[in-house]
């Protein structure tokens, strides 16, 4: 089973990437993408592979939710091509919904290029396109060689990242390399109520955690919801959307040995529908297959092979993370805890780093408040600093990320001190900066000389006339910028962006402060991988997004309350009804209070409320 895109002529090699050098310390059927350098495995398709936002591969601590209409069972075929790869490579398998009979479904290792030779060296050479011979094999240039006696001649062992499989053959054992653990389902009348979600998600859990760090392993459910398998309960929103979240859970507490692969009958459950929807949110790639209408030939024509049997359409491809991508090395290098400054009751951040890290680990974005120095009125492209709701402090200050400083009461005691080393050093900071700046604008006066220089020289040579007037006055203008660069050099002022180079860490331990606000929800959701920003335009106190808000829409609105507060009606009709029409949820969350009876003590419990038609 292979996909190819339109605009491809049918029976052409299609490219693939080539063969990645492998390290000693990967794992089995892993490479590095291409793309950013993350681990990636095979779905055992090569073509598919090729279609994952150029990873080359599906990334581990993914998943890829395959959707498919009507009768047939192209998702059935990917299904078992993902495992069965798994099972050869030596991966742990995990299925949902089978027992162990379902691995021998599973497709057999085919005989890579076999076929495909014999058939070329058995045409006519009068059949075969006469074209240049430089041009003969251009469409096999990338293709990775994976003959093994080719390899072995040249001397070099290479792993099989992608296996091929033929499906008129089956798996045999000698192949089998990893191990399949199958749960069966006892179907949809033995057991109506109770659903095998949360003890399949326990039990790959507790056998991830039990495996060595280098193992990989594959989920597989196939036939989500299908009334076949399940039963009425496991199609209830709050049992599968629960079994899709704590598999996004398991496949980002793991991200570098789990990946998944889900098939639902969109027949049954049609995109249209809410469920639908919020089942391709929980999961970081979606795919639809359309199969297409045709009457079975009662004679097998020629090249029918090629012929197409339905279309790939790509809702979503998997991305690095909900927080982005490409600097998460650099971000990881940070050791030392952010500082915060407060100033007249307001928590502000000035270093581009410290906002860059919160925002990549800590899900926190704060928001901007700085101003252009010589336009104090702009507000439409705001800067540093950023500025924390006292709750985000709060979270950051429990988990010892970051650390409060009073900036007024600590610049005050520094300015008040006759101590000249302090202020030695201060003012070695700002000249160090200004000798920077003025090397920058050097840098940029000298190259517009030499543009000015080199556009007099070819004037002077296409206008004729006296040549010892064109050379005075080249050397006029050299001469008037280099009278205009000493000018600037001497007027040149570097405003600081903050002093904080004025205070030293000891003043700053000295006047370090807590932060009296307490806001559980708030920590509540960023410690659950939520960001969040002000709701003031959706009637709640926190717009709640599922992963960084120049990416993703708001799933709820947010409000906070008491255990034992009274929730006005008129709250519950307003934060309802906005958040509905604006196709969000209405969340209302308040932490237990501590009374060392109950094991949920202390703990946060928040509730969805949808408005619906009476």
């Amino acid at each position: 089973m292979s996909f190819r895109k339109r605009n491809v002529v049918i029976g052409a090699a299609g490219a693939s990437s080539p063969t990645a050098r492998q390290e000693k310390s990967l794992a089995p059927g892993t490479r590095p993408s291409p793309l950013d350098g993350r681990l990636t495995t095979s779905t055992g398709t090569q073509s598919l592979d090729q279609l994952l936002s150029g990873h080359a591969g599906m990334p581990m601590g993914t998943s890829l939710l395959v959707e498919e209409t009507g009768t047939t069972d192209f998702g059935g075929v990917l299904l078992r091509y993902y495992a069965a790869e798994g099972l050869v490579q030596g991966h742990q398998v995990h299925l949902l919904g089978f027992g162990d009979a379902w691995r021998r479904e599973l497709p057999g290792l085919g005989s890579p290029g076999g076929a495909k030779k014999s058939s070329k060296h058995n045409s006519s050479s009068d059949d075969k396109m006469k074209i240049a011979w430089r041009y003969e094999t251009l469409g096999q240039r990338n293709v990775p060689a994976r003959d093994p006696q080719a390899s072995a001649s040249t001397g070099q062992t290479t792993n099989t990242f992608c296996h091929e499989f033929d499906l008129t053959k089956r798996l045999e054992n000698n192949a089998i390399k990893g191990q399949l653990h199958a749960m069966p389902v006892e179907g949809p009348l033995a057991s109506p109520t109770n659903t095998p979600f949360h003890k399949f998600v326990t039990d790959v859990s507790s056998k991830i955690k039990n495996s060595p760090p280098s193992t990989v392993h594959r989920i597989v459910v196939p036939n989500l919801l299908s009334p076949t398998l399940y039963n009425s309960a496991a199609s209830q929103p709050r049992e599968i959307l629960k079994f899709l979240h704590a598999l996004r859970g398991l496949l980002r507490q793991f991200s570098t040995q789990v990946t998944a692969f889900v098939t639902i009958p969109v027949t049954l459950f049609p995109r249209s529908t809410g469920l639908t929807r919020w089942m391709e949110l929980l999961c970081d790639g979606v795919l639809e297959l359309i199969p297409l209408q045709h009457q079975a030939p009662a004679i097998r024509e020629p090249g029918s092979d090629n012929k197409g049997q339905g279309l790939l359409r790509a809702h979503s491809l998997p991305v690095f993370h909900e927080k982005g991508g490409g600097l998460e090395g650099a971000m990881a290098s940070i050791s030392d805890p952010v500082r915060i400054s407060k100033i007249a009751g307001r928590y502000l951040i000035f270093d581009s780093e410290a906002a860059a890290f919160l925002r990549r680990n800590e899900n926190i974005n704060g928001t901007l408040t700085g101003t252009a120095p010589q336009q104090p009125t702009q507000n439409i492209f705001l800067g540093l600093p950023i500025e924390l709701r006292p709750e985000e402090v709060e979270t950051l200050l429990q988990k010892n990320v970051a650390y409060l400083v009073d900036d007024v009461a600590a610049h005050q005691a520094v300015l008040h001190n006759p101590n000249s080393e302090a202020r030695k050093l201060y003012l070695d900071s700002l000249r160090t900066k200004k000798d920077t700046a003025r090397q920058v604008l050097a840098e940029k006066n000298a190259k517009r000389a030499a543009e000015v220089a080199e556009k007099h020289g070819k004037s002077r040579r296409c206008t004729p006339g006296n040549p010892d007037d064109g050379t005075n006055i080249q050397g006029d203008r050299i001469e008037m910028i280099t009278r205009q660069q000493d000018t600037a050099h001497k007027s040149l002022s570097v405003t600081p962006t903050s002093s904080g180079s004025l205070i030293s860490q000891d003043a700053e331990r000295a006047h370090q402060v807590t932060n009296p606000t307490r806001g559980p929800l708030c920590g509540f959701l960023l410690t659950s991988g939520y960001y969040m920003t002000p709701g003031l335009r959706f009637g709640a106190k926190y717009s709640v997004y599922p992963g960084d808000p120049l990416r993703f829409h708001a799933h709820y609105m947010a409000n906070q309350y008491d255990w034992a507060e009274e929730i006005p009606i008129l709250d519950i009709v307003a934060g309802g009804r906005l958040a509905t029409a604006v196709k969000k949820a209405y969340l209302v969350g308040a932490q237990q209070p501590q009374t060392d009876k109950t094991v949920d003590d202390g703990k946060m419990r928040t509730f969805s409320i949808e408005w619906a038609a009476m």
